[in-house]
């Protein structure tokens, strides 16, 4: 397997998650906008007409729908950073570099799903009981990973407040310390 290989293999493994993450966001994107446009040019809050001192529910719907658009484009930044790899420079021979992946897998108690040659795939839980898939591959030249959190349907998301990139670098860091 070469890495062309393995970046092929990645993203045909993840191509619905990525699709299905945007259309979420569009989603929610729009559903903010509709709340939005529900509440400034048509009569569905009826509270708007009365002219009363408690306005707090009309600012409530508005940052409701702030709220919403800011989820919306959070993912549109956050979903290619979902799928990048991260590389490590080793010159080591090809039976040293997976010497230092049995090693990992024993420190992190990673489950192994599949392996192919120099392509591994795990899966790692995490504190509180995050699930993640790792992905990783080496070559004569560099160490390759991505780490994404998977919900229980073993799809990902894109909103885990940065534990696949903890992960990720946590992961490299182990890689680097074996040097």
């Amino acid at each position: 397997m070469t890495y062309e290989d393995f970046t092929n293999k990645f993203k045909k493994t993840n191509s619905f998650d990525k699709y299905w993450n945007y259309f979420i966001s569009i989603a929610v994107i729009g559903v903010g906008l509709y709340f939005l446009y529900l509440l400034n040019f048509t009569e569905w809050y009826d509270l708007k007409k009365v002219t009363t001192k408690n306005i707090m529910p009309i600012w409530g719907i508005y940052v409701f729908c702030g709220l919403l658009i800011l989820l919306g484009l959070y993912g549109f930044w956050r979903i290619p950073k979902t799928y990048e790899i991260t590389f490590i420079k080793s010159e080591f021979s090809i039976d040293k570099k997976n010497q230092i992946i049995n090693q990992i897998i024993s420190d992190f108690k990673l489950n192994e799903l599949e392996r192919d040659e120099q392509y591994r795939h795990f899966r790692y839980v995490g504190r509180f009981w995050n699930t993640f898939d790792i992905y990783m591959f080496y070559d004569t030249n560099n160490f390759y990973l991505n780490a994404q959190q998977i919900d229980f349907g073993n799809d990902g998301g894109f909103i885990d407040f940065g534990t696949s990139k903890r992960v990720a670098n946590k992961i490299k860091n182990k890689i680097i310390a074996c040097f």
